[in-house]
């Protein structure tokens, strides 16, 4: 148990009923007929422009035949997100709620909680962490260390998190959920899919994330990031490190390769770092 942390900050919003599947279909990202009780997939929620509401994790909660769907979102958005996905369901056959399940992440391989305490659920395709979904209350790790820890995990995986004020800002290609493999191409019509589908046909993505460091203290989410000739971009995320910070941020293509600032004063540079994943800019 003991590289098991509490994730607070986050919760289930779950979609049930017997035509769940047909609607979140025309509404995420990714190809919900993909879902899965034992891992995650990255998925994203757009809205008619296109901009992303949330991206996070899609699973099925269960193995059952009508087991719900499942979205991992973050707390401060997870009313929000309720009431908004509920305008949308009109006449179909399908429930939204907020789960009461608590949220676990684990590290380490093979490590598992006691059997029978809840579901487990690989963390994408990372084999050194899994998600846990179970009572509240369990005696794990729940300081803020632990979760900054989780968050630096993500940060240097180049998955990105959208906050209440990141919400509603970048097309799924700004964040890199086309290189996540969260986005579907090839299924039918959702929210948004018009716009995110020509701007990959149109090619070149104008701006995209990408990794830094800085020796400043995390900068919050949607804090400018500065170039010579102004603000060039915003950041996604970012965690603490011994050595100040780590945080993925968008920026203007154009102004590659920077240099890159938290500042218009020039004083807290950023270095960039690699992602697991090419980025073509």
């Amino acid at each position: 148990m003991s590289n098991t942390i509490a994730l607070n900050d986050l919760r289930i919003l779950t979609v049930s009923g017997p035509e769940r599947a047909m609607f979140l279909q025309g509404q995420l990202t990714q190809d919900v007929g993909l879902a899965r009780p034992d891992s995650t997939l990255l998925s994203g929620w757009a809205d008619a422009r296109g901009r992303l509401l949330f991206a996070g994790h899609l699973f099925t909660l269960g193995a059952s035949a009508d087991a719900p769907l499942a979205l991992l979102v973050p707390e401060s958005l997870a009313g929000s997100l309720l009431k908004r996905m509920q305008m949308y369901v009109l006449r179909a056959k399908a429930q939204i709620a907020v789960s009461g399940l608590a949220v676990y992440g684990q590290y380490g391989e093979g490590n598992h909680m006691e059997p029978g305490t809840g579901q487990q659920l690989r963390y994408l395709q990372d084999e050194r962490r899994r998600l846990f979904l179970g009572p509240a209350g369990a005696a794990v790790d729940d300081s803020q260390q632990a979760r900054n820890n989780w968050l630096l995990a993500d940060i240097r995986a180049g998955i990105p998190a959208i906050g209440t004020t990141t919400s509603g800002e970048f097309i799924p290609q700004m964040i890199n959920l086309d290189l996540l493999n969260a986005i579907s191409f090839s299924k039918g019509c959702y929210t948004g899919q018009e716009i995110i589908a020509r701007t990959k046909y149109l090619g070149r993505i104008k701006r995209r994330m990408l990794r830094f460091s800085s020796a400043s203290a995390p900068p919050l989410p949607g804090t400018p990031v500065h170039a010579a000739r102004g603000t060039v971009g915003q950041v996604v995320s970012a965690a603490s490190t011994p050595e100040g910070s780590e945080l993925l941020a968008v920026i203007t293509v154009d102004d590659l390769p920077g240099p890159f600032f938290l500042d218009s004063t020039e004083t807290q540079q950023l270095e960039r770092l690699d992602l697991p994943y090419e980025v073509p800019v």
